[in-house]
């Protein structure tokens, strides 16, 4: 990744958060116990944009109507701009347990694990995938959709000269 696309990144999330700055401040000294685990719960998706997006949201629905009786319901969260991030933190601030569950560039995800974890959030797991852009790509990315969600193996992604993405859980 790029050190001006970091940059750029990093400076919209920083717009998107100043508006809420104080809101962010109270989250972050505030004494929040970790989410406990719940038989209801949301699972939200965050991508970032990229070509594996629509399998990736597509495994993360299969695997949400697989467990309907579980009470899980599926938001989507698209783009990386100043308005997902604002909506991202009203998540981490709605005391909802929530498992977030992404596709997204690396930048990307040093911003959100930041913002996760200032709020009191619990990473539950992070892997590094390059990703080719062939056949498999799509496959791939759907069954990752689902291993999120289901908390299963994630299957394992290595092409050298494929795409950089971080797959991600959190509990918020």
């Amino acid at each position: 990744m790029s050190t001006d696309r970091r940059s750029v990144l990093k400076s919209l999330a920083a717009a998107g958060l100043a508006v809420g700055s104080l809101s962010w401040a109270q989250a972050a000294t505030s004494a929040n116990p970790a989410p406990a685990a719940s038989a209801s719960r949301t699972v939200t998706s965050l991508v970032s944009g990229g070509a594996l997006d629509a399998a990736f949201l597509a495994g993360v629905r299969e695997a949400v109507q697989a467990n309907a009786g579980q009470g899980l319901a599926a938001q989507p969260l698209q783009g990386l701009d100043a308005a997902t991030f604002t909506r991202l933190g009203a998540l981490l601030q709605d005391g909802e347990p929530t498992l977030l569950v992404g596709l997204i560039d690396d930048a990307a995800a040093t911003l959100v694990l930041d913002l996760v974890r200032s709020a009191g959030g619990r990473v539950l797991s992070v892997q590094h995938h390059r990703v080719g852009h062939g056949a498999a790509a799509a496959p791939w990315a759907t069954t990752l959709g689902r291993s999120l969600v289901a908390s299963a193996a994630v299957p394992a992604a290595a092409d050298p000269h494929g795409t950089a993405y971080v797959a991600l859980s959190c509990v918020i």
